[in-house]
């Protein structure tokens, strides 16, 4: 039975990012057949033709998303770098990593150890554009759009790349069986016999809404101008969508 949290995962009791992150990277590009690398090249893209000031990636992880984006602005002058880019994660470890290959040469990027539950430190309405990638499966996606629209400057702009569903049912069921019995096995090989990883990952493959009960998901959170984009026959998607430039003012109701 699907839930609020796809993988049905708690940091609390599970520390296997941790203990996964020397490796996370590997297993990326093992899991997805390094098609990953495209997913994260096409949101890093959508996000620098924003040009916000103040994005917020949350759930991090080593940095994929952040990377990407630096080298586009390196490489790009007709893009405006932000005034501050924070890479966050839960996980130490995780975020030890992102520090390493994203190094201090820009002076923009800035790091914090925050939870995308409960983001405390993160002002409301202070951001111009918040990011999260491969991350909403393991999370309660409620609270975690709830912040997301807290945090989040009126007409701010959203967007998640998450695990998504083929349009056609038949392709989507052969690709779960596919996923049901090749994963587990590259996944102990890859993870040294350690079971989490590739439970987590199919359990938020499976139960994950599909792209377009997610974006009504969005919408019943109060965003606007929701979309989303299917990438490699929709096995993944880009969701993006705008925090309302101002509130709706309530309807009025006059007795006669």
């Amino acid at each position: 039975m699907a839930t609020s949290n796809a993988a049905d995962f708690s940091s609390e009791t599970d520390d296997v990012f941790a203990r996964v992150a020397g490796r996370y990277d590997r297993l990326c590009d093992i899991f997805s057949f390094f098609i990953h690398r495209i997913w994260k090249s096409r949101m890093a893209n959508r996000i620098a033709d924003e040009q916000a000031s103040l994005i917020l990636d949350v759930a991090s992880g080593t940095g994929d998303i952040p990377r990407r984006l630096q080298r586009i602005l390196r490489t790009r002058p007709d893009r405006a770098r932000p005034n501050r880019l924070l890479v966050t994660d839960l996980c130490p470890e995780m975020l030890s990593i992102a520090r390493k290959k994203l190094g201090s040469g820009d002076r923009y990027l800035e790091y914090a150890q925050l939870d995308a539950h409960a983001l405390n430190e993160i002002e409301s309405d202070s951001v111009d554009l918040y990011s999260i990638s491969f991350a909403m499966k393991i999370c309660d996606r409620s609270r975690v759009l709830h912040e997301a629209m807290r945090v989040l400057k009126p007409g701010g702009m959203f967007y998640c790349l998450e695990a998504a569903r083929i349009p056609n049912r038949y392709v989507h069921a052969a690709y779960l069986t596919y996923m049901d019995w090749c994963l587990p096995a590259i996944g102990w090989l890859a993870a040294d016999g350690d079971n989490s990883t590739y439970d987590y990952l199919l359990r938020g493959i499976h139960d994950f809404p599909s792209q377009k009960l997610f974006a009504d998901e969005l919408r019943s959170h109060g965003f606007e101008d929701v979309s989303f984009e299917n990438m490699t026959f929709g096995i993944v998607a880009l969701h993006a969508a705008r925090k309302p430039h101002r509130a709706q003012a309530p309807e009025l109701h006059t007795e006669i």
